[in-house]
């Protein structure tokens, strides 16, 4: 890859972050950008790039510290909580329903009352894998991916998960950091049969979406996101408000023809629906949109 090739690499891989509200991780690609800029500006033609990229540094830098310092938009009251706990659950089946409380918390920026549901939940033999990788996602969310491979290394260390449990568990949380570029080997279980096991993953833990837009300027452009959730067929990804050209297309119930699914193991195209939307209003990802989507078909 050539030095033009890597920077525009660098700066879409920094906008994709922002976008996710992953601030560490857009600032590092920005600033990579800008040292390899500085040291080939014998190439790079483009003088006010530099300018652009410390300008987006900045306002990267007075998020970092507003979110810092207004604690208070991080966490919602407990009584609010409750509501979003309870209003949000919509199953029968009351292991199902608890998750999707906790789902619901998470998707509202609640993550640490979403931690807290969702250990009490690993207790449940029915539905314990999906509450581990949910307990990943919210530590992903938080940006406390130490947290999240310790998590695992104390699984790992202990008996509630079987060996064949475990491999897959470190399969899935060793995808999510390998694609956001993040340098952590995930200890294995010792077992002969583990290799085998982890590479029949189900394939729809699906780890990002491919959004193609189907009107306006940007007709044709598909955009990927992060998921943030996952709860069967419905998965949940957050998007900036900034992204107006497709938000606007985005109503609950708007079928989506065009949407590329990546797993761990394989990209497949398929169609989906808008199922709900709502504008996030507290948390460290308020003035998102939450997006859940349902898949119809792969």
């Amino acid at each position: 890859m050539d030095v033009k090739e890597r920077i525009k690499s660098l700066l879409q891989q920094a906008d994709i972050y922002q976008a996710q509200g992953l601030l560490n991780e857009a600032k590092d690609r920005y600033m990579q950008a800008g040292q390899i800029i500085k040291q080939h500006e014998d190439v790079i033609r483009n003088k006010s790039l530099l300018s652009s990229i410390a300008a987006k540094v900045r306002a990267i830098n007075d998020d970092m510290k507003r979110l810092e310092e207004s604690p208070l938009l991080r966490e919602m009251p407990e009584q609010v909580q409750e509501v979003i706990r309870t209003k949000f659950s919509f199953s029968k089946d009351d292991n199902l329903k608890d998750m999707e409380g906790a789902i619901a918390l998470a998707k509202f920026g609640q993550y640490k009352r979403a931690l807290r549901e969702f250990n009490e939940l690993l207790s449940r033999e029915d539905i314990r894998m999906d509450v581990a990788k949910n307990i990943f996602r919210c530590h992903m969310a938080m940006d406390l991916i130490e947290d999240a491979a310790v998590q695992y290394e104390q699984w790992m260390n202990g008996n509630l998960f079987s060996v064949g449990q475990l491999g897959k568990l470190r399969f899935f949380l060793q995808n999510i950091l390998e694609k956001k570029g993040i340098d952590r080997q995930l200890p294995m279980p010792d077992d002969p049969g583990r290799e085998k096991e982890v590479t029949q993953e189900e394939i729809l833990d699906i780890s990002s979406v491919g959004i193609t837009i189907s009107e306006g300027v940007k007709k044709g452009e598909t955009i990927e996101y992060d998921v943030s959730f996952q709860s069967g067929n419905v998965i949940n990804i957050l998007i900036s408000s900034t992204d107006k050209y497709l938000l606007e297309h985005l109503d609950v119930g708007i079928t989506l023809d065009q949407v590329q699914f990546y797993s761990p193991m394989a990209m497949f195209n398929g169609k989906a629906v808008v199922s709900a939307k709502s504008k996030i209003e507290s948390g460290p990802k308020q003035g998102y949109y939450s997006l859940d989507i349902k898949i119809k078909s792969i």
